[in-house]
């Protein structure tokens, strides 16, 4: 079973991002996958296979460390192509005190350790994936997409999930296999 951690957007920014992916989509182009509105998502661990047997300690690691996250306020920077030099990936950046989401990250990297989970233990990049290119572009389509706004203010993210993803030839498949709803804290 393949599983990966992350924020879920909210609501008012998913929208954003669902318009923006249809205007991209609609710019001539060749060899992108984009991803899906209900795959939209910020990855914060991504834990790769596990036997099926291990998802109970998983869920309940995560809850542990969920438990005493705060919701995080991110804003939205802009669209931008990753890496710069031959892009793969067309994502949306995002700012804000990382702080609490890297500890977080760093935190279930030891956990899965300590459960014999050899995780991905790349840092943690504050964005969300939007496509991911299969062939270059031309500097024309690179343009528009770099031109690309959104309306959106800082938003609090609350909804970590746990996710399992299911790889098909169509793109992945998410289904959420637990979440955690994040505590606001008073200013």
């Amino acid at each position: 079973m393949r599983l990966f951690v992350a924020l879920q957007p909210p609501l008012s920014l998913r929208a954003e991002m669902v318009r923006a992916l249809k205007t991209l989509q609609s710019i001539k182009h060749r060899g992108i996958n984009w991803v899906p509105a209900e795959n939209l998502h910020l990855t914060v661990n991504f834990i790769g296979e596990v036997a099926e047997h291990q998802v109970d300690a998983i869920k309940e690691l995560v809850l542990v460390h969920a438990s005493e996250l705060k919701a995080t306020k991110l804003k939205a920077e802009g669209i931008t192509l990753f890496p710069s030099r031959s892009p793969r990936l067309i994502w949306l950046a995002l700012s804000g005190d990382e702080k609490d989401l890297s500890l977080l990250n760093r935190q279930l990297l030891s956990g899965m350790r300590q459960l014999g989970i050899d995780a991905d233990a790349k840092k943690l990049k504050l964005h969300v994936t939007l496509g991911r290119i299969k062939a270059p572009q031309s500097p024309e389509f690179e343009r528009t997409v770099l031109a690309q706004t959104l309306k959106t203010e800082e938003t609090y993210w609350d909804t970590l999930a746990l996710y399992r993803s299911i790889l098909r030839p169509e793109g992945p498949k998410y289904d959420i296999i637990e979440q955690y709803n994040l505590k606001y804290t008073e200013v």
